[in-house]
């Protein structure tokens, strides 16, 4: 494990699309599995009931998370329709999107963290970018917003989670400048 001198998480953008396509896919899964119901395309359809049961629930469970003030993970649900996909005829392409979304609705919600240490700079994103300081030109926290400005002319600029005092300001860019004075 990789240990840090600063991480510096930023202020996260809202999630309402995410959650909006999670949801509009739990609800495309429900009236699926339930027309394939209506349908009869199964003669003992206990197996489907069941996960229409699991879907919505974990949907009730998201948007009590969400009242409650805490981030909702849809994931749960996303597994449970995509295997209700997999056992409706000819859908295993769709039942492969819904898993990929599972997957990846984490990742996509992870805080923004920066984290810097004597070796270069690491964005926490998906993917994890690494950057040397060898391709910084300036990095440093202003009025709460971290700046971190290359060589190649891209500039990242992002406000800080919370507010930073000013002792921990002057250390991170005396921090920076030393190390930025050394590969330059």
């Amino acid at each position: 494990m990789r240990l840090f001198d600063y991480i510096i998480v930023c202020k996260s953008p809202d999630f309402k699309n995410v959650d909006r396509i999670s949801q509009l896919m739990l609800l495309i899964t429900l009236m699926a599995l339930s027309y394939s119901l209506y349908a009869g395309l199964y003669p003992n359809p206990a197996l489907l009931i069941a996960i229409m049961t699991s879907v919505a629930s974990w949907w009730v469970f998201c948007v009590y998370q969400k009242i409650k003030g805490g981030a909702p993970y849809y994931r749960l649900g996303l597994v449970f329709a995509s295997w209700g996909w997999f056992l409706l005829p000819n859908a295993l392409l769709i039942a492969g999107v819904y898993l990929i979304a599972a997957l990846f609705e984490r990742q996509v919600k992870f805080p923004y963290e920066i984290a810097v240490d004597p070796a270069g700079i690491l964005v926490n994103t998906f993917p994890k970018k690494f950057y040397p300081w060898a391709e910084i030109n300036n990095m440093l926290i202003k009025d709460d917003y971290i700046t971190i400005d290359f060589k190649n002319n891209k500039l990242i600029q992002k406000q800080v989670n919370e507010p930073v005092t000013e002792q921990i300001k002057s250390e991170f860019n005396a921090f920076c400048a030393e190390h930025l004075a050394k590969t330059n």
